[in-house]
């Protein structure tokens, strides 16, 4: 989770006392290091280098040995660290649950939630004691929209960090939280099939469209008595629709592109495309982006015209 991360260099922990505090503030000053919070600074290049996530881990890194020991990284703050995606960016304060807190409470850099916690509900993931990925997924739940909340859960399910019925164990636990009613909507709704977070998020755009409900990852075997198989996104066989969702990454990161230019991966897509829409079951084939996913209107309108009908 943090081998990656660039060092925090910690004023109050430097060897020789203020002298090296004040080449660090010059530092900062200078634009070599950024600070992170009071006390805690890092390599400014390093940080312009990190992802919004990273950057986000390296806050919780840098909180968190300031706070007391009963103190457990929570919400958003776990889920970075469990690896779940986000739809947006991360938050620039660290998420934790405080046990003696009975209401929340935010400072400048920390969101202390009130607890219990339950010796389950704990994980230890050095340097970090943090809640578990059920208990986060939970969280989230109770406190995200559903959109963010189904995008975090089809991970967990989908990674193994848990099952739904492991969150839906610690929301019974919860009484009459506010948003439990739509935090199990989003358990019930979740499953390991979305390969993605814009997989995930075009579900429930779908859903929200009042699409009828699609089959995922179907194969469609070809040649050599079906040794080979696309695989698509989307598949209403009733009408014979096909949606692929397109993000970046596909033609972009070495797992997508396997040593082929991403001209290449374009042209090796297309042929792909050509021959899904050449077979008899399908009649109509669409593909979808980020960008239609925030105008839902135009999905619609795309899914119509590949023939599938909407309310």
């Amino acid at each position: 989770m943090i081998e990656h991360l660039p060092h925090i260099i910690r004023s109050d922990r430097l060897e020789h006392g203020r002298r090296e505090s004040e080449a660090v503030r010059r530092g900062v000053e200078r634009g070599e290091f950024v600070r992170v919070r009071r006390g805690a600074a890092v390599d400014a290049a390093a940080w312009r280098a990190a992802s919004s996530r990273d950057r986000h881990l390296i806050l919780v890194l840098a909180v968190m040995p300031r706070l007391a020991s009963r103190m457990v990284v929570s919400h958003a703050s776990a889920a970075a660290c469990w690896e779940l995606p986000a739809l947006g960016e991360w938050p620039s304060r660290v998420h934790v649950v405080d046990p003696d807190r009975r209401t929340t409470q935010t400072t400048a850099n920390v969101v202390r939630h009130p607890g219990p916690l339950s010796g389950e509900e704990v994980r230890s993931l050095p340097p970090l004691s943090l809640t578990s990925p059920a208990r986060t997924a939970a969280d989230l739940a109770l406190t995200s929209s559903f959109r963010d909340a189904v995008v975090a859960l089809d991970a967990l399910v989908r990674r193994g960090l848990a099952t739904a019925d492991d969150v839906r164990h610690v929301l019974d636990g919860r009484g009459s939280a506010r948003g439990l009613p739509s935090a199990r909507r989003a358990v019930a709704f979740a499953t390991p099939e979305a390969e993605s977070p814009g997989e995930s998020l075009t579900r429930v755009v779908l859903h929200e469209l009042g699409a009828p409900p699609p089959v995922l990852q179907q194969r469609f075997t070809w040649e050599d008595g079906g040794l080979f198989a696309d695989v698509v996104d989307f598949w209403w066989p009733r009408f014979g629709v096909v949606l692929e969702f397109d993000g970046r990454i596909k033609y972009a990161e070495g797992r997508w592109k396997n040593g082929r230019s991403p001209g290449q991966v374009v042209v090796d897509e297309k042929i792909r495309e050509d021959r899904i829409r050449n077979r008899p079951e399908v009649n109509g084939f669409a593909r979808t982006v980020w960008d239609e996913l925030s105008h839902p209107p135009r999905l619609a309108a795309n899914l119509r015209s590949a023939g599938l009908p909407l309310p």
